[in-house]
């Protein structure tokens, strides 16, 4: 019986120093069997840090290490290679948001797992929150009726990487070994700018919840002063006739005044939910009772650490992937067909794989 997952890392940077490897390092049940960067240094430093004995600047040579999971957290471009080669080596991956950048390769990865029965985790903390949790199985139940149009906003304080003005001090936990590279937000073609970084959370969380997979997609975005997009208007219609709408910054000042805010509107009873401020409220027509659970505590509200976590446990348990592959494409398709549509000023039709994105939570096993 396997009492350890044996992971491995590929990319010691920003995120995989502040959340990903002190995650598995904290876990009782995870073995880290090495840890990967293209700079050896920082690969090093990265397993020093952690206590793993091994370090390589080829993901191959972790992979023929023998790994039961690998985490991919390296820049948007390079994310389709990486997992696409960890799929093929026989292992469950975990990919950092977004899952890619091209639709056609979010297709190719989710279409290999299901060839090699691997299951394929996209680092979305959100939906593991009890609130959004609650709410999908509140949509699923039925008890909100149809859904008829749902509504994202997401603005937040992220411009000064589109600016590529990066702080040396940029740490977000005790973990933080490095600030992200000055070109993996700023730069168009590796996918900087808002759709990717931070629409990309929204729109995954936004589909998760209402079971909605867009059909048409109109969007205008503007760069602003830098290369990529700042903000973002994102209008969707499926083919039931249900409206989503998607409002997405990067302008605002502080962190700590960043807006996430998301509402279903159903035949049956409307939702309201906050990420930020950590609420949900949900009306249920003819029914008496407003379903409002309690606030979330401080450390619930971007469960960063959970990703890493369910890996782990999907691999030793076989516990439900949570932010499947398949949400991951369908996040993919609609925002590669938003960054058509922008430079289109165009409608862009969007023609979904329904083998392929149909977001059930269970993943590929």
């Amino acid at each position: 019986m396997t009492t350890s997952a044996r992971i491995g890392v590929i990319g010691a940077g920003w995120w995989a120093t502040s959340f990903h490897l002190p995650a598995l390092a904290h876990h009782p049940r995870a073995e880290i069997v090495g840890v990967v960067d293209l700079d050896e240094r920082k690969a090093e430093e990265a397993a020093r840090r952690n206590g793993v004995a091994s370090w390589h600047t080829d993901h191959r040579r972790l992979l023929e290490a023998g790994v039961d999971g690998v985490i991919v957290a390296t820049p948007h471009d390079t994310h389709f290679a990486l997992a696409r080669d960890a799929l093929e080596a026989g292992v469950d991956v975990l990919v950092e948001k977004p899952m890619v950048i091209e639709a056609e390769h979010g297709r190719e990865l989710v279409r290999l797992a299901h060839e090699r029965g691997r299951r394929l985790h996209v680092g979305y903390p959100f939906p593991y929150t009890r609130h959004a949790q609650l709410l999908r199985r509140l949509v699923e139940d039925g008890r909100l009726g149809d859904i008829l149009t749902a509504t994202g906003l997401f603005a937040t304080s992220v411009i000064p990487l589109y600016r590529g003005a990066i702080d040396a001090t940029m740490d977000v936990s005790d973990g933080t070994l490095w600030p992200t590279g000055q070109d993996t937000y700023s730069d168009p073609t590796r996918g900087g700018g808002q759709l990717f970084t931070q629409v990309t959370h929204c729109a995954s969380l936004l589909l998760f919840l209402s079971g909605l997979r867009p059909a048409s997609v109109f969007c205008h975005s503007d760069v602003y002063d830098t290369e990529v997009d700042v903000w973002d208007g994102i209008v969707f219609k499926t083919d039931s006739g249900a409206v989503g709408t998607l409002s997405s910054t990067g302008t605002v000042l502080q962190h700590e005044k960043r807006v996430e805010e998301y509402r279903l509107f159903g035949s049956e009873g409307h939702a309201s939910l906050d990420t930020s401020g950590g609420s949900l409220r949900v009306e249920l027509y003819g029914e008496p009772e407003t379903i409002e659970p309690p606030p979330l505590e401080p450390d619930e509200i971007y469960p960063a650490h959970a990703p890493a976590t369910r890996l782990v446990d999907a691999i030793l348990d076989d516990a439900p992937v949570v932010a499947t592959g398949e949400l991951g494409l369908l996040t993919v398709e609609l925002l590669a067909a938003a960054r058509s549509s922008a430079q289109a000023v165009a409608p862009v039709t969007v023609e979904l794989d329904e083998a392929l994105t149909t977001t059930n939570g269970k993943g590929a096993r």
